[in-house]
């Protein structure tokens, strides 16, 4: 009973989300901190006064908004395990109605993870079971190092949230044995603890949740078969929409991505998973587009590298470290290729 994650976008479409997790984020935000979000928002092309609660936005162009965001937040490090605990099922709609529909635990968790698109996550969601222990696991995708914490975070304490109030609508009231987070521990460790009422592990690989034993066989109360097809029927509906094909180009959306990045890029595979396709089919995409994600890469290196020349007075090694290389020399020889020049006779004209 393992492996039940499931790639059902291998399309040349990409899967949008609902705008709703964002706009819940931001209404917090500036009732909790009192910071205006309409700048941040306004940066990456989007406008209060015009986000529809039937709106999509993509993983990425999410994630492009909380980066601003963020910056303005970095002195609470506990900030995205404040604005999770805001959401509410209302986010999630027929997604949370087909799972509290489901006649087990465990038919709850095979569909919430085939229908994961639906949810919120920056990570990919999946099932273990090792003996008798049973998992959720979520696989964090490839963010930016100043991001890394917050968006686990925000994933972690929103899937708690989730499941707590699923089993409040259920009558269930059962904590997880453990919770792991796949950073080193901070030195709120304790805080983790006093929320998620449960020993938190630090440092591991992947986000893990530890069921309670023979939680998934339990019957759930709601259950009704005519309902799950309803719901699930919707469900579907909505996946169909959201993998209508952008107006927006990808290569524009994957060069925005790319340029929240420094010291250290995605690879090609972690950036199709961020865009929720496969690594096939977002190659196929970009080569439409006339483009390669290579070039895309060099390119947002070339404008970086060339505003660290232009604006800064660090050297050619501290540049080269900046944009991902582990030497000055493979900048230097990329540098002449994009502009046939060095970097050194660039910054002197």
């Amino acid at each position: 009973m393992s492996g039940f994650s499931e790639k059902l976008t291998d399309s040349a479409t990409m899967t949008l989300r609902s705008i709703l997790a964002l706009s819940y984020t931001i209404e917090q935000i500036q009732k909790q901190y009192g910071l205006d979000p309409a700048p941040a928002l306004a940066r990456n092309g989007i406008y209060p006064d015009q986000m529809d609660a039937n709106a999509v936005i993509s993983q990425a162009d999410e994630l492009a908004v909380l980066s601003d965001l963020f910056i303005d937040l970095r002195h609470d490090p506990l900030v995205a395990l404040k604005l999770s605990s805001t959401f509410g099922l209302s986010a999630y709609g027929a997604f949370a109605m087909m799972l509290m529909s489901c006649s087990t635990v465990y038919e709850g968790i095979q569909l919430g993870i085939r229908y994961q698109e639906l949810s919120y996550l920056f990570s990919r969601l999946d099932f273990e079971m090792t003996g008798d222990e049973a998992s959720l696991v979520l696989h964090p995708y490839h963010v930016p190092e100043e991001l890394h914490r917050f968006v686990i975070d925000r994933d972690v304490a929103g899937t708690f949230q989730f499941l707590n109030m699923m089993q409040a609508m259920l009558g269930q009231q059962a904590k997880p044995v453990k919770i792991c987070v796949p950073y080193p521990a901070p030195k709120e460790k304790d805080v983790y603890e006093s929320t998620f009422g449960c020993p938190v592990e630090f440092g591991t690989d992947v986000a893990r949740f530890v069921i309670p034993d023979g939680l998934i066989n339990k019957t759930l109360p709601n259950a009704n078969a005519t309902a799950l097809a309803l719901y699930r029927q919707q469900c579907d509906e909505l996946l169909n929409q959201r993998r209508q094909p952008e107006h927006d180009q990808l290569s524009r959306r994957v060069h925005k991505y790319l340029s929240m990045f420094r010291d250290e890029y995605p690879s090609i595979a972690e950036c199709a998973e961020t865009f929720s396709t496969s690594e096939r089919s977002f190659r196929r995409q970009l080569k439409d587009e006339d483009t390669t994600y290579q070039q895309l890469l060099d390119s947002v290196r070339s404008e970086k590298a060339c505003h660290l020349l232009d604006n800064t007075s660090q050297s050619i090694e501290q540049i080269a470290v900046k944009l991902g290389y582990t030497e000055a020399a493979a900048f230097i020889r990329a540098f002449k290729k994009w502009h046939q020049m060095t970097p050194a006779q660039y910054r002197k004209k």
